[in-house]
């Protein structure tokens, strides 16, 4: 187990290897890298563990995706903020030398330069310059933002316990002897390779947990040590044959390879479970202890959104998925105070009810989780949105904030940030960003196309609005090519790719080649800020006339000031979200082109399918910051639209003209929409008619998703005066969940202004 001697040691020793091997192919720099990655990232076993797997995060890394320095990172990533700090620590200290001091200084210039990120935005072509924001969409004010990453990954955890580490070690290694081209027999010998480093872990930790056992005075505490001890001896040379071994696998093997994503628990491990219960080897409430354990490991050591997903279409061995299914709610209770791993329920209409009265109970006491996803929409949709067969539609699976991608099959990482309604605002001043008076979009690249002063009539201008939309739209789809572009030429991604279909029969990386289906996303913010603003524009300017285009940018940039009037006539124009015909059809027809124009990426760029997915975390209130007043009547800098859901308030006709609205949006050419509800919980009052019968309804129009928050209107008010009284108040943002009081003022603002329903 790793014990920090000296600074940045594991950092200066992941660079000498990544040095050493930095001529060699990519698979034999990357395997003996992540050996040396493993060999110092794993820690001691805490008290409460019944399973082993802690880590100490190192500021030089390879991985997927890292968080460092404010952004993400992909590839090889360096931490320079926490790096540099480490420096100024030694130079600090006596211990260190000046030659210490300046080695460490040398080496972070090096990854400055070597970094994968920087790779990545060095090749941005020129027609980018002045579009693509900064780095830092927390700080940067642009209509697109790039984020380096790669999420979303969904291991084949059914071949991992059906082989084990040896096995895939076995099978890679004959792969390996049977092929003559040296790529792939490179790819097989890095795979088993890495096995091979994390057998060295589960050895490691095997001699710590028999160490702390000999030291324990507790003889309960002693005998869960050694029974770790035993899972952990089991593992490093068979497959697994107890839940417990194979969730001490799956968690080793995730932390190695920094994969978050836990995916369809029951259908993997319910097997293990029914046997292990029907055998006597576990209790129930040693598999909710057991499972409790590990997603609080999964929580506190991965960093990112994860999520575990249970029901739904196409499981395996579905009753005993049901069971585990059960299980996981169990332990959801247990865990009321925990937001992460994000549990979510696929529901379909023959689905077991019992799962479904359960998790309604669950949500009607105030907790967020289970979200809810309907099959019986979502996978016909993805059938037609990845073009793909509806066996591996039923596979489809979600991350992060939502997103949909094909579990084990694909990828589906957002690559950027698309804020519609700035691009708005850049058509309403002919590309120049207010904020910043840079020239973006068209124009910018030096592309033809209108400017206000020749907009006659409202068709022309949605008109310009979409080429300036497909301007950025393609450069998302650019960008996500890109990255993995790159990413695919620094690396193979090996323990990824072995659990990923057909990357071993193909002898490739999963982005070089080895996917069934290369998928990716872009985020979009602000849709429906966006629709309203073009409905308000058609109704006050072009069909009312109350002003011109010019004294309408004119009142935005003022935000209204002494333009009060102006600003009513805007907020008074149709809204989406009250079945209104004139707002919904605007609102329909934007939301199809933007989907089908990122839709259509695909057939510009290497990918097989790339898609919009219109769920938000509180990023609708981060942008908004950064987009100034728009002409649905929002004032500058407030947060925009959430998801594909109305804007805050302006639903007004009540919950079924609200489901018609949103059912309009076809939900066929996209990746995962949120439709954040709040509910009073007498809706989920007695046999839960009430909520069945919306609910029910809502899906059978169409809906795919939902998020439910069940709460009080005046708790929410009254947290805002009296936070310490509301310590427990927890409501559904968009994309995650929190507690109200820890939310910053615009978020709560936000959570606040959405109409609740009872």
């Amino acid at each position: 187990m790793y014990h920090p001697n000296r600074i940045l040691e594991r950092e200066l020793e992941f660079t000498k290897i990544y040095r050493e091997n930095i001529g060699q192919p990519k698979a034999v720099r990357e395997s003996r890298c992540m050996d040396a990655q493993m060999a110092t990232y794993f820690v001691t076993i805490q008290p409460q563990d019944l399973i082993a797997g802690r880590i100490s995060r190192p500021y030089v890394v390879f991985a997927q995706c890292m968080e460092g320095d404010g952004i993400d990172k992909t590839g090889y990533c360096i931490d320079v903020v926490n790096c540099e700090k480490e420096l100024e620590r030694m130079k600090a200290d006596a211990a260190y030398s000046r030659e210490d001091c300046m080695q460490a200084e040398e080496m972070i210039q090096f990854w400055k330069t070597e970094n994968t990120n920087i790779k990545i935005r060095q090749q941005f072509p020129k027609s980018w310059a002045g579009s693509m924001g900064g780095d830092d969409y927390v700080h940067d004010n642009a209509a697109i933002h790039p984020l380096y990453r790669l999420a979303g990954v969904n291991l084949d955890f059914k071949k991992l316990f059906r082989l084990g580490v040896c096995g895939l070690r076995d099978e890679a290694l004959r792969l390996s002897q049977e092929t003559q081209e040296p790529e792939k027999k490179n790819f097989y010998e890095g795979v088993a390779s890495v096995q091979e480093s994390l057998r060295r872990v589960m050895g490691q930790y095997t001699t710590e947990a028999k160490r702390l056992a000999g030291q324990e005075n507790d003889r309960v505490r002693q005998q869960e040590l050694l029974q770790m001890a035993e899972c952990l001896e089991h593992i490093q040379t068979a497959p697994p044959e107890s839940m417990q071994e194979a969730i001490q696998l799956q968690c080793l093997y995730m932390l190695a390879a920094r994969a978050v994503e836990i995916g369809r628990i029951d259908d993997y491990l319910g097997e293990f479970y029914r046997k292990d219960l029907k055998t006597g080897r576990i209790t129930h409430d040693q598999a909710v202890r057991l499972l409790d354990n590990f997603f609080t490991i999964i929580e506190t050591q991965c960093g990112r959104d994860t999520r575990v997903i249970i029901g739904g279409m196409g499981r395996e061995h579905e009753k005993s998925a049901d069971e585990f299914a059960m299980l996981v709610m169990d332990v959801l209770e247990v865990r009321r105070e925990h937001f992460y791993p994000q549990i979510s329920l696929r529901y379909y209409k023959e689905m077991n009810q019992d799962i479904y009265d359960r998790a309604l109970r669950i949500l009607g006491s105030g907790m967020t989780f289970p979200m809810l996803y309907n099959d019986d929409v979502n996978v016909p949709a993805v059938m037609r949105a990845m073009d793909v067969p509806r066996k591996a539609a039923e596979q489809y699976s979600f991350f992060g904030c939502g997103e949909y991608m094909l579990a084990v099959q694909s990828i589906g990482t957002p690559n950027t940030a698309l804020n519609v309604a700035k691009v708005l605002e850049l058509v309403l001043h002919d590309g120049i960003n207010p904020a910043t008076g840079i020239l973006s979009g068209p124009l910018a690249a030096g592309q033809e196309c209108k400017k206000l002063q020749d907009i006659i009539c409202y068709e022309e201008l949605e008109e310009l609005l979409k080429t300036y939309l497909t301007f950025f739209i393609e450069i998302a789809g650019g960008f996500e090519e890109l990255v993995y572009d790159v990413d695919g030429k620094e690396a193979e991604f090996l323990q990824l790719s072995c659990l990923q279909d057909d990357c071993m029969t193909r002898g490739r990386g999963m982005l070089n080649g080895g996917y069934r289906y290369l998928g990716g996303t872009v985020e979009t913010y602000g849709n429906i800020t966006l629709s309203d603003s073009m409905e308000a524009i058609r109704k006050v300017v072009f069909e009312e006339k109350r002003c011109t285009l010019q004294e309408l940018v004119e009142a935005l940039d003022c935000d209204f000031s002494g333009k009060e009037m102006l600003q009513q006539a805007l907020l008074d124009a149709p809204k989406f979200g009250n079945d209104n015909e004139e707002a919904d059809e605007i609102a329909v027809r934007l939301h199809e082109f933007i989907c089908q124009t990122i839709r259509n990426q695909k057939n510009r760029t290497r990918l097989d399918s790339f898609l919009a997915v219109l769920i938000n975390n509180n990023m609708n209130v981060t942008l908004g910051q950064f987009t100034g007043a728009t002409p649905d009547g929002r004032n500058a800098h407030k947060f925009l639209s959430n998801g594909n859901s109305p804007y805050n308030g302006q639903d007004k006709e009540g919950l079924t003209a609200l489901i018609l609205s949103l059912t309009k949006l076809d939900n066929s050419i996209h990746a995962g929409g949120n439709q954040n509800l709040k509910f009073a919980r007498s809706m989920f009052e007695g046999d839960l008619t009430q909520i069945k019968s919306v609910l029910g309804t809502f899906f059978d129009l169409g809906g795919q998703q939902v998020n439910l928050s069940v709460v009080c209107q005046k708790d929410l008010e009254d947290a805002l005066v009296h936070p310490e009284s509301h310590e427990n108040l927890v409501v559904r943002v968009g994309g995650f969940t929190a507690r109200f009081i820890d939310l910053d003022k615009k978020t709560q603002q936000d959570v606040l202004t959405r109409t609740a329903y009872c």
